[in-house]
């Protein structure tokens, strides 16, 4: 079975980068994809420092291995200063080696529509930390998809549909190679 770990890379309880990410889950389930998320808000992270993995606390080593385990990922994304957030750039730093060689897509929450590519930023983070190939195409929200905590917009639920429907096909395509 397929298995692709959610991370919700924005510390604001209020995150519609959480939401956003929980419609992505929502979708996973309805295609019977197993997933879990990984929400940076409940996690006991610690700033990378390049010690090993070992002296991390338990709950860091025990995301890792979850990491190492999944098939693939979606990474939610919280556009800040035309960029990636801190906490997640921090996170993919602990992380990058129990990503390797996967593929991930990208989910992203935006407080308008001018920062759509800081996508790239991720993606390009990703395929160099990590040699994380992300599919296309990624999808991009800003506060105006969203009814309060729904989000409504078509256009945004489209693209997520696709998104999953290119990652799916390359998590399988990659399982049937190394098999």
């Amino acid at each position: 079975m397929v298995k692709i770990i959610l991370i919700q890379g924005s510390l604001n309880p209020d995150s519609h980068t959480a939401k956003l990410l929980a419609a992505t889950a929502r979708e996973l389930d309805k295609r019977g994809v197993g997933n879990e998320t990984i929400d940076l808000r409940d996690l006991e992270m610690q700033f990378c420092d390049s010690r090993p993995l070992r002296e991390y606390n338990e709950s860091t080593q025990t995301v890792h291995k979850k990491l190492a385990d999944a098939q693939g990922f979606v990474f939610g994304m919280p556009v800040y200063c035309y960029s990636v957030s801190g906490p997640l750039k921090n996170f993919i730093d602990i992380h990058s080696s129990a990503m390797e060689k996967k593929w991930a897509g990208i989910v992203a929450q935006a407080g308008g529509k001018s920062s759509y590519m800081s996508l790239g930023d991720l993606a390009q983070i990703l395929a160099f930390e990590s040699h994380v190939t992300t599919v296309q195409p990624h999808v991009y929200t800003t506060y105006a998809d969203y009814d309060g905590d729904e989000l409504t917009s078509e256009k945004a639920r489209a693209k997520i549909q696709e998104m999953l429907d290119k990652l799916v096909a390359c998590l399988h395509a990659a399982k049937e190679e190394n098999a």
